[in-house]
């Protein structure tokens, strides 16, 4: 995908959530909000960008099973668990990806929130929305705060009301994509109206159902998530809006904002669908500059927040003392995961003296990929893979670090490390350390790393280093106690 097709897609996306057609199940089409570059997300675009292309046909036999299996489901869970009462100020959604943090006392995404909002005198409520199959997620650890798994089943009468409304939008975007000339509307219309009964809009929908549920049982004063830009948080809000009582809707920029992330830096304003967040709590300076010049959210309240997996780092003097090794992170994608481990298996195949620490992310079952990838079973003499600690113990073991998407990239170069971007010719790059003028690198095939590695053996520049860590050190910023309260001060009385 080019620069200018991935503007038009954009902007083809936005145009069909603002249309006067747009109801609940068309906002649920996860293809209609664009959120970034990364090549795993783009995919689901290519049949757009080809003139006339021939879309894979609605398949009416499957959807008809995924009907007849979400009624069974509905009507085998015979009732809907009750959800909790009130008085609750504040609800956190966040999202279960591995059944681990289950027996953890703080949240992946949140960390210790529920207990600085409970040294405020604020109740909270934490829900997971869970990405496993049920039958992995482990007994809960009797957390100290409350914590329940939104339920992913509803009634039999909202599931067959969530079936009509995505039929109903499925027709409505064929009778749109007719009255266009091929084009990207067209194309993108006539797409989006074979997702429209997709397991994952379907999935988003119930979401959405659970959550408007609970918040018109607890009537928070706070609905809080994470945010990316994803139709999920749109959802979460729409729903929370629901309550007796409006809450203060805000999200947690919690992660990296690529180059040409769009979804993050733009309000929905789809007609008759609040949607959009009231407040951001953003991760340190850099983000939170770019998102206060993005004309789509001048209505959203900025508040600087930080993050609690910002760790101290100490900047060794001398960043030859380290191992002549090279940290390779990537994304939680597995599509990511394999490219850079047969990238690095490949350099390592070219100079036995260069080691390699192959370090997944840290919601990827590392099991389940060697078994769908045997060959890493055996790893040469040097490639090793990461203890899993604490990043921080890695970082002190490496010179180099070789990333794509990756936000723990930024947190190497904050511990003095060079990295080096892997390129992949034909696709947009989404370096996520774009910021960085210099010490950065970019590579396209195992020698040229290999020949990079061993020029920069001889020309480490501490000072060079020093000023990327201070540029990295301004896009995550420690936890601001006072934002909490910033964030509670805005809420309805």
């Amino acid at each position: 995908m080019t620069e200018a097709e991935y503007a038009e897609v954009a902007a083809a996306c936005d145009r069909l959530l603002r249309a006067p057609g747009t109801d609940l199940a068309r906002l649920a089409i996860p293809l209609l909000h664009l959120l970034n570059e990364h090549p795993s997300w783009l995919a689901q675009y290519a049949p757009v960008l080809v003139p006339l292309a021939r879309t894979t046909p609605h398949d009416r036999p499957r959807t008809a099973l995924r009907l007849a299996r979400g009624l069974v489901r509905s009507l085998a869970a015979r009732s809907v668990a009750p959800a909790p009462h009130g008085p609750i100020d504040v609800i956190i959604v966040s999202h279960l990806i591995r059944p681990e943090q289950l027996q953890r006392g703080d949240d992946f995404y949140f960390g210790a929130l529920q207990s600085q909002l409970a040294a405020q005198g604020t109740t909270s409520l934490l829900v997971l929305i869970s990405h496993l199959p049920q039958v992995r997620i482990l007994p809960d650890a009797s957390p100290r705060f409350p914590r329940l798994i939104l339920s992913e089943t509803v009634s039999a009468a909202t599931e067959l009301g969530i079936w009509r409304l995505s039929a109903r939008a499925g027709r409505a975007l064929r009778r749109e994509a007719a009255a266009l000339q091929d084009g990207i509307d067209r194309r993108l219309a006539l797409l989006a109206s074979r997702l429209a009964c997709s397991a994952a809009t379907l999935g988003n929908l119930r979401m959405y159902a659970a959550i408007a549920r609970l918040c018109q049982a607890v009537n928070p004063k706070v609905v809080l998530t994470t945010y990316e830009g994803t139709v999920a948080e749109r959802l979460i809000w729409l729903g929370a809006r629901t309550a007796r009582r409006r809450p203060l809707c805000a999200g947690y920029q919690h992660a990296m904002v690529l180059k040409r992330a769009h979804a993050i830096r733009r309000s929905v304003a789809a007609p008759g669908l609040d949607c959009d967040p009231d407040a951001v709590l953003t991760l340190g300076n850099l983000p939170h500059a770019t998102l206060a010049a993005s004309a789509g959210l001048q209505s959203v309240r900025l508040i600087a927040y930080g993050s609690h997996r910002r760790a101290a780092m100490a900047m060794p003097a001398e960043l030859r003392r380290r191992p002549r090794c090279c940290l390779v992170m990537p994304d939680a994608s597995e599509q990511e995961c394999v490219r850079l481990f047969d990238f690095a298996l490949r350099c390592a195949a070219l100079d036995p003296t260069l080691r390699f620490a192959l370090r997944p992310h840290p919601m990827v079952d590392w099991g389940a990929l060697q078994r769908r990838h045997p060959r890493w079973q055996r790893l040469p003499d040097n490639v090793s893979l990461s203890a899993g600690g604490p990043p921080e113990q890695d970082f002190a073991q490496t010179r180099y670090c070789l990333y794509r998407g990756s936000s723990a990239a930024l947190h190497a170069v904050r511990a003095g490390i060079k990295p080096f971007y892997l390129e992949v010719p034909g696709e947009l790059v989404f370096d996520c350390l774009f910021e960085l003028d210099e010490w950065r690198e970019t590579v396209a095939t195992p020698q040229e790393l290999i020949d990079r590695i061993d020029a920069a053996d001889s020309t480490l520049d501490a000072v060079t280093a020093r000023r990327a860590a201070s540029v990295c050190e301004r896009y995550v910023a420690p936890i601001r106690s006072a934002a909490l309260s910033e964030l509670l001060a805005l809420a309805p009385s």
